[in-house]
């Protein structure tokens, strides 16, 4: 088995505007594993600012574990072992013939699309989403003051009418007390969920118990084991943030099993990751789910190609990104 890693920098096509700040490239780590002529892709990147990241401490793992790679011993840096599995799933899915959603189904269904959610910065890109197809918007809140939230909010809802599912996100911006207060006055716009109104399980799980909005937990989520308090109803899987695709289906299917809401989405990843999180979108048992963001377009120039959405839905392609695995 061979190993080598490869240093990735993806500038973004449109700056990604968060409560933490703007997000305009992503830098991370590829890894190539292969045994002969099959390869299987993995990347690791980590999100600067943003809990349990660190390059640095992701690269130092996987070079590590490159130098004498063991199969049963991955690396424990969440990133470097989200990079790992994902790339020894990719290269067992093709020796086998099958997808990663069927490898990580073992034998159940796999859907073969799965709607998403856009991602809206505005009323007008809202219009723009519902005229694509989407059904579902989703907006970043908490950058700025509530009275301007509660008009971007307005406005998004006004532009998409009532048929149209909204959810917020507010990446941790506000204190319990702001986040119910906040919440109060945004319910009447019917919103589906707020992800991370608050930084923190136990924090999520106050707001929630007081919230007239359900309540998602998303960046607080620092590992798969997490046993999340009963009043937290939503859960946002990023599988490369959760250490991989493997281990972020297996939680997945618990949380569902406990009657909670399991949204996938990706971390701002390349191709390669974002193909590993619509695979465990649609290997997930259950009645359909509206899923997060998987942006073919989200880069200037990305390390693979993903299918074209449609209508608001993502195909599942029959194999690994191509330009990954062919190692261009």
């Amino acid at each position: 088995m061979r190993v080598e890693l490869s240093e990735v920098s993806l500038k973004l096509r449109l700056p990604v505007m968060t409560s933490r700040g703007a997000i305009t490239q992503r830098d991370g780590i590829l890894i190539q594993i292969s045994e002969g002529a099959v390869y299987g892709w993995g990347e690791a990147m980590p999100l600067p600012g943003w809990p349990g990241a660190d390059l640095s401490a992701t690269r130092e793992a996987l070079e590590e574990w490159a130098t004498d790679p063991d199969l049963g011993n991955l690396p424990s840096e969440r990133f470097a072992h989200s990079a790992v599995e994902l790339a020894l799933l990719d290269m067992e899915a093709q020796q086998s013939g099958q997808t990663q959603a069927e490898m990580l189904s073992e034998g159940g269904p796999v859907a073969d699309a799965v709607e998403l959610n856009a991602l809206v910065a505005d009323a007008e890109d809202a219009v723009a989403a519902v005229t694509d197809g989407y059904g579902t918007a989703k907006l970043k809140v908490g950058a700025s003051d509530i009275e301007v939230d509660v008009a971007a909010v307005a406005a998004v809802r006004d532009s998409i009418g009532d048929s149209c599912r909204l959810r917020l996100d507010a990446n941790g911006a506000w204190t319990v007390d702001q986040a119910v207060a906040a919440l109060s006055r945004l319910e009447q716009f019917d919103i589906e969920y707020v992800e991370e109104p608050v930084a923190g399980i136990e924090a999520l799980a106050l707001v929630a118990e007081r919230s007239p909005v359900p309540v998602a937990v998303d960046d607080s989520l620092a590992s798969v084991d997490a046993e999340l308090p009963e009043s937290i109803s939503v859960v946002v899987v990023k599988p490369m943030a959760l250490g991989g695709p493997c281990s972020a289906y297996a939680a997945a299917r618990r949380w569902t099993n406990q009657g909670r809401k399991v949204v996938v989405t990706n971390y701002l990843d390349s191709a390669i990751g974002q193909h590993a999180a619509l695979s465990v979108a649609v290997a997930l048992p259950g009645p359909q789910q509206v899923h997060g963001a998987i942006t073919p377009a989200l880069f200037t120039r990305d390390v693979a190609d993903l299918p074209t959405i449609a209508g608001g839905r993502c195909p599942l392609p029959p194999h690994s990104p191509a330009v990954a695995r062919e190692g261009r």
